[in-house]
């Protein structure tokens, strides 16, 4: 393709991207979850120069002193960061903050479109390629939303097919391979060095938006270790050493870009806590149930995870394994696409692009099936797959070549470029109909996005009339900030004796209880005007089977 065409291409998908992108944006006026809310809040603490600190208390488990506190010791700072960006430009409001959001988003179908044409070299195949990434199913509704989805998805997107398009440049280069379809120049040494620090640098800002995105980091090391012992041993090519020093000097110069990236973070971190990264997320690899991230108090080690027993630690990884394979099928592969892009990856199987996400992908999957079974299977794989999509959209498209050219051989009457246009008009149009489908329930129907946590306006006011400086425990506090609140404290996973010895240690005013409050405290919220050591004072939304009870002290 020549270059001014493909250029244009990627302007012209990048523009509808961000028109789709824009419309997805509108209807969506707040943050309508709690990981957002949370970038949010905090974005705003940023644009106003207050810097990386938050008000609440979301989690107990580095036992955090009272708020305000230091923020993004357990999620990394980027989508604060880009949120504050748009509202130091546009001024503090959520519209403001998607703007970051809205064109980064957009970025996803160009680079989908880049990547599919490297690897089947069709102007075709990488138009259906940027136009499922346009329309993708379960992530439409996420694009823009203040939510680590899309940073990752660039970045994380963009560290592989740089890191696997330099590679195979320099083995085309040296006369070591030439594909068989896709991209086939290759370009000059010093670009190609770009491209590596280009994928050092895009690798520590997909780490700044997700603390997995080191996994990364780690599918490229151990992508370039297992192909240089396969070609040393196993199966040797003329010119080994020569392969190993290039491979080698690239995952230097990757890794140094990256620690740069990073090095700002380290540093913040380091100062706050002592150590350069935090320890709060790794804690919860020793989680029998996801609710014990909210327990105060509870150790979580390896020997409490081998208390329970093998038992309940296989039915765990049985439940995360089966959720995350629905994930991986729903989710990533908008359920058609899924078989196409498994046979697009095996026919491309030698490309160092397919194989970097491949390997990303597997380990991905282990670490949140087996290692963080109960964060993983509760939206971190949804969450990190984002980077994965751009790969899998590219594959899926040379699935589908492939299939109709394998009945096409089989069947004579079959006019396979026609089937490849009819068939991919058909792939866009269920992508299309799907994720209008999605957004619809996510987003329109009955209100469901600005509609959550309703009640949190009233609930803010009541408490700022009684008592401005007061401190509240809560369930969503990153929500309570967003509609009004001021300091607050999340509703412990434990028994009453427990929370009331959280509310005197964090000198809490009220107990906030919704129909969504810890196990621990049903007798609470089922019988609230006969608690001994606590003073029901007020109901929001009585009589509805959605109470709100606040209580205080005796």
């Amino acid at each position: 393709m020549r270059s001014k065409q493909f250029r244009r291409d990627l302007a012209l998908i990048f523009g509808l991207a961000l028109v789709v992108r824009g419309l997805a944006a509108l209807p969506q006026q707040q943050p309508s979850y709690f990981d957002a809310a949370y970038y949010y809040v905090n974005g705003v603490n940023l644009a106003e120069g207050r810097g990386f600190v938050e008000d609440f208390v979301w989690n107990y488990l580095d036992h955090p002193g009272p708020p305000p506190q230091p923020s993004h010791l357990y999620w990394m700072p980027l989508t604060s960061i880009l949120a504050a960006v748009g509202m130091i430009v546009g001024g503090v409001s959520y519209r403001a903050a998607q703007i970051p959001f809205v064109v980064l988003s957009a970025l996803v179908a160009p680079i989908t479109y880049w990547l599919a044409y490297l690897l089947a070299g069709q102007r075709r195949s990488s138009w259906l390629a940027g136009l499922l990434a346009v329309f993708s199913g379960f992530y439409v509704p996420y694009w823009t939303a203040i939510d680590n989805f899309t940073p990752f998805a660039v970045f994380g997107s963009l560290a592989l097919g740089l890191a696997g398009m330099e590679n195979e440049e320099w083995r085309m280069a040296n006369g070591e391979w030439s594909p068989e379809t896709g991209d086939k120049g290759a370009r000059g040494s010093g670009l190609r060095l770009l491209w590596l620090m280009g994928a050092g640098v895009c690798l520590g800002l997909a780490h700044l938006a997700r603390a997995d995105g080191s996994l990364l980091l780690i599918a490229i090391f151990l992508l370039f270790v297992v192909r240089m012992t396969y070609y040393t041993f196993l199966r040797p090519i003329p010119h080994i050493s020569r392969s190993i020093f290039h491979d080698l000097r690239a995952l230097c110069l990757i890794t140094l870009a990256y620690l740069l990236t990073m090095l700002p973070w380290f540093l913040r971190t380091h100062d706050v806590t002592g150590a350069f990264l935090s320890t709060a997320g790794t804690q919860t690899i020793w989680l029998t149930d996801y609710d014990d991230l909210f327990s105060y108090g509870r150790e979580l080690s390896l020997q409490t995870f081998l208390a329970q027993g093998l038992g309940p630690i296989w039915q765990g990884r049985w439940w995360a394994l089966t959720n995350n394979f629905q994930t991986v099928v729903a989710v990533w592969g908008m359920i058609f696409l899924g078989p196409l892009s498994l046979m697009g990856g095996w026919h491309l199987r030698q490309r160092i692009l397919v194989q970097l996400a491949a390997m990303y992908a597997l380990l991905l999957f282990i670490a949140m099936t087996f290692v963080f079974a109960f964060p993983g299977a509760r939206g971190g794989l949804f969450h990190s797959g984002a980077a994965l999509l751009p790969f899998i959209y590219a594959t899926a498209v040379v699935g589908l070549d492939r299939s109709i050219e394998w009945v096409a051989d089989r069947r004579r009457s079959w006019r396979p470029q026609a089937a490849k246009r009819v068939f991919g008009i058909g792939l866009v149009v269920m992508a299309v109909g799907l994720s209008s489908f999605i957004y619809y329930q996510r987003v329109l129907k009955g209100n469901a996005w600005n509609g959550a946590d309703s009640n949190y306006p009233a609930i803010a006011a009541w408490v700022t009339e009684q008592n401005p400086a007061a401190t509240v425990m809560i369930g969503n506090p990153p929500a309570y900030r967003y509609h009004g609140g001021g300091l607050s404290v999340v509703v412990p996973n434990n028994d009453l004796d427990t929370v009331l010895q959280v509310m005197a240690e964090y000198k809490v005013d009220y107990l906030i209880l919704d129909k969504n409050h810890p196990v621990p405290l049903d007798e609470i919220y089922d019988h609230p005007e006969t608690q001994a050591d606590l003073s029901l004072l007020q109901t929001f939304e009585p009589g509805t089977g959605q109470e709100i009870y606040v209580f205080g002290g005796r």
